[in-house]
């Protein structure tokens, strides 16, 4: 630098002698907040002053319910119910539209509506479709007493009180949708609801709908009492049964309440058949038909697969006879009977598993046999078979020609168990003649004890041994007495296990008719449906319903109660057997 001159970047240092003013540094923002505090304490008027001022806004808010919900409003929200009936009706309006608070929620069935919003001032409005508006301010306090609020709907038109119920048992069904020119209504639990119609309507065309329910077409009638606007709706889903209508054998499908009838197989599929069967697997995707005919014909066994538009497979075809057993899940179980072999042959007779998801076959056993002809022949058959859950649990019995008797003594009777899938095949006791014994056959009798236990009857040649059957083991009953077990014989008591497979279904004769019972999945716990007396039970139908048959009748029930609902008065054969 120059003496004397200053450039731009050079620093000017302090003169000799001269003393630098001091740098104040600023307090930082808590100091400074903490100043005022000390000052506002220190200063009496100013302290009492603040203090007498939150103690009036205080008091005003505690006073006034509306400032103090407001304020309080901000922090915390409550749950509010409104309940929406009509003006004239008085009933509850479903399916109203309400809004509070910026929230919208619709009526149930009952008229209710629940919102959750903060408290304080706001406003309530409703609407609906054939109903005037409804607005009013409301106050929305934390009390769950007081927050409950009532809208009434002025309807545009005439309001009509509606029932629906289910045709099978008649009891009241909530939640049907009854719509008709633009508007609905929703049923509450008693099956009631009110739908508004044009004022100038004498009748009015509706559907009613209602998932796992066929949608029904009604009239509603303006000046009709309940009972003229109370409708039947029909649980979802299709029975297929066989028939005789008409004089002619048909597969046939129809509602559960025998409506939309139509015929799957007829004519020339059914012609000269001698012994048809017909059993639907347990979620009714699947309906096996045995068609039996004569020697000179060829026996058919048809697959209709429900789910694919009723389309028909056919199983198995040939000169034999095929015995219907039950279902596995997807897994039909059925006994065929050749009738190119002859009865001391071998593999006369095939129990097998057709996979109807796959459409495979498979043999779970096969009888034996031995001889020339009849005067020498030594023959075994199966005997009554029974689908358990996943096993096929079933008997296999033995005869011979008058000299050959003494070759039974090296023969069994036999219980024999093994999968569906073909897996853990096993003996699960063989019954032999007793020594010195002559017998001509060896015959193994089981009677159903439940949904999956049997009573066994075994004659050795010298007297009757009892037995029991339960989880797969075969002990000696000695309690069980011969009029017990012949009873069991004498009803032919079969159980059905519901699809889910926590109920029992089953019909037992009496003295004065048979006589339905229900239970738990081991048939425990019965309860006798007083209104399904006289009545055989098939099978279920779902987990709601049962199937049941009273002369040439198939009827269906519901499990709840109520008289059970005819189907056809044309019935071949059971669904299930």
């Amino acid at each position: 630098m120059v003496a004397g001159v200053m450039r731009p970047g050079d620093t000017a240092l302090p003169a000799q002698g001269v003393v630098a003013e001091p740098v104040v540094m600023q307090a930082g923002r808590w100091q400074r907040t903490k100043d005022h505090l000390v000052k506002w304490w220190n200063n009496r008027w100013a302290r009492y002053g603040t203090l007498a001022a939150v103690l009036v806004i205080g008091a005003v808010i505690g006073l006034l319910p509306v400032a103090r919900y407001n304020v309080l409003g901000l922090l915390l929200k409550t749950p509010v119910t409104v309940m929406v009936v009509d003006s004239k009706a008085g009933g509850p309006v479903s399916d109203a539209t309400v809004v509070l608070a910026g929230q919208q929620v619709k009526t149930d069935a009952e008229g209710r509506a629940v919102l959750r919003v903060h408290a304080g001032s706001k406003t309530l409005a409703v609407a609906k479709h054939a109903y005037s508006g409804y607005s009013h301010a409301e106050l929305v306090t934390l009390s769950a007493s007081s927050s409950h609020f009532k809208a009434t709907l002025g309807a545009l038109g005439r309001p009509v009180k509606v029932k629906v119920v289910n045709k099978v048992g008649g009891r009241p069904v909530a939640g049907a949708v009854i719509r008709a020119n633009g508007t609905d209504a929703k049923t509450d639990k008693t099956g009631r609801a009110t739908l508004v119609i044009p004022s100038d309507a004498a009748k009015q065309t509706a559907n009613v709908s209602l998932p796992g329910y066929n949608t029904a077409k009604v009239t509603v009638t303006a000046t009709g009492q309940l009972a003229k606007n109370t409708f039947k709706i029909v649980p979802a889903g299709k029975l297929y049964f066989l028939s005789n209508s008409g004089g002619a054998l048909q597969v046939v499908k129809s509602d559960l309440d025998g409506g939309h009838r139509q015929a799957i197989l007829s004519g020339t599929a059914t012609k000269q058949v001698s012994s048809p069967s017909l059993r639907m697997s347990p979620d009714r995707k699947y309906v096996a038909v045995a068609l039996n005919r004569p020697a000179d014909a060829q026996s058919e066994l048809q697959l209709v697969n429900t789910a694919n538009g009723d389309r028909l497979t056919t199983m198995e075809r040939g000169n034999k006879t095929f015995e219907l057993e039950g279902w596995s899940g997807d897994r039909l179980v059925y006994l065929t009977t050749s009738g190119d072999t002859p009865v001391w042959q071998p593999n006369r007779q095939t129990l097998k598993s057709y996979d109807a998801a796959t459409g495979q076959s498979l043999p779970l056993d096969q009888s034996q046999g031995s001889g020339t002809g009849t005067s020498d022949l030594l023959m075994q058959s199966f005997g009554t078979i029974y689908v358990m859950g996943k096993q096929v649990v079933y008997v296999k019995n033995w005869d011979a020609s008058t000299n050959h008797q003494t070759e039974l003594a090296s023969k069994q009777a036999e219980l024999d168990m093994v999968n569906v899938d073909g897996s853990s095949h096993q003996v699960a006791k063989g019954f032999s003649p007793a020594v010195g014994a002559v017998v001509h056959s060896l015959f193994l009798q089981p009677v159903a004890a439940g949904p999956d236990s049997l009573y066994l009857d075994f004659n050795n040649g010298i007297n009757d041994v009892y037995y029991d059957y339960a989880d797969a083991k075969v002990t000696v009953d000695a309690r069980l007495k011969p009029a017990t077990f012949q009873a069991a014989v004498t009803s032919g008591t079969s159980y059905f296990v519901s699809p889910s497979g926590k109920q029992t279904f089953w019909s037992q004769p009496q003295a004065t008719g048979s006589a339905v019972f229900t239970g738990d999945q081991t048939a425990a716990n019965r309860r006798q449906q007083p209104a399904l007396s006289g009545y055989t039970a098939i099978s279920w139908c779902g987990d709601d319903y049962l199937l049941l048959s009273r002369s040439s009748g198939l009827y269906v029930a519901s499990t709840v109660g109520g008289a059970p609902l005819k189907v056809t008065d044309s019935l071949v054969s059971s669904p299930s057997k």
